[in-house]
């Protein structure tokens, strides 16, 4: 079985290079440099079956008085995957100075049990010693997709409507979209000059298929909502206007 940390090292995470500034100047006295602030944007990547998608990472750091010659952060998956990149010197604010990373994510290249929450750890190098700390945590989620068809179209007012849709989810693995099973589905309504409301709550069943059942009352669009789960985004389809006589 092929390591998480060699799939993630070899194909999954690229550095993005960004502009490095002077490294600041020592001062008389030293003591250990403290991480003071972490932060990834976005905290939510979503990543599909075709094209990579990126975060950067950032850190702020107050020196106390050392030069810090290496800050490098650790990325960890939820399998244990886990890659080091060196971080960039951007600039000095206060006597904290920034440092970032840009990072891409490749689809296929990630086992689809590395979908959830990432954390990080950051490491502080200065002269022969060095510390480390407890980075931001951020989420990796496999993308969705959801259709909505009302029919039938136009419905005579008192009948029934059926709307039918399929909700998918993106496959890391194969690189395809597979239907995504027992998941909560919300059929919300609008008037043709309204705003939407959630009319009821359906369960996917095999292939990722949804089916609601309404009585026809009023002209309006209809749409499925997919609020997302602990490894996958959230999606809403466009809505389906349907004529009511």
């Amino acid at each position: 079985m092929r390591s998480p940390l060699i799939a993630l090292a070899s194909a999954t995470l690229l550095a993005v290079p960004l502009a490095v500034a002077a490294a600041p100047a020592s001062a008389a006295t030293c003591t250990a440099p403290e991480l003071v602030s972490s932060s990834v944007a976005p905290r939510t990547v979503v990543v599909g079956t075709s094209l990579p998608k990126g975060f950067v990472a950032t850190v702020g750091v107050d020196p106390h008085g050392c030069t810090v010659t290496h800050v490098d952060s650790d990325f960890l998956t939820p399998t244990g995957g886990t890659e080091t990149f060196a971080m960039d010197e951007e600039e000095t604010v206060d006597g904290v100075t920034t440092y970032d990373v840009g990072i891409r994510i490749s689809p296929g290249a990630l086992p689809n049990a590395d979908a959830g929450r990432w954390t990080s750890a950051v490491h502080l190098s200065w002269a022969s010693s060095s510390t480390s700390a407890d980075g931001a945590s951020f989420r990796v989620l496999r993308a969705a997709t959801l259709t909505t068809n009302a029919t039938p179209e136009p419905v005579r007012q008192g009948k029934t409507l059926t709307v039918t849709g399929t909700l998918r989810r993106a496959n890391w693995e194969s690189r395809t979209y597979a239907g995504y099973t027992k998941r909560h589905v919300v059929l919300q309504f609008r008037t043709l000059t309204g705003s939407y409301a959630d009319v009821k709550t359906v369960t996917s069943r095999s292939h990722g298929k949804v089916t609601a059942k309404v009585e026809a009352r009023l002209d309006g669009c209809y749409r499925f909502v997919f609020r997302g789960s602990a490894t996958t985004a959230k999606v809403t389809t466009k809505g389906d206007c349907v004529d009511v006589r």
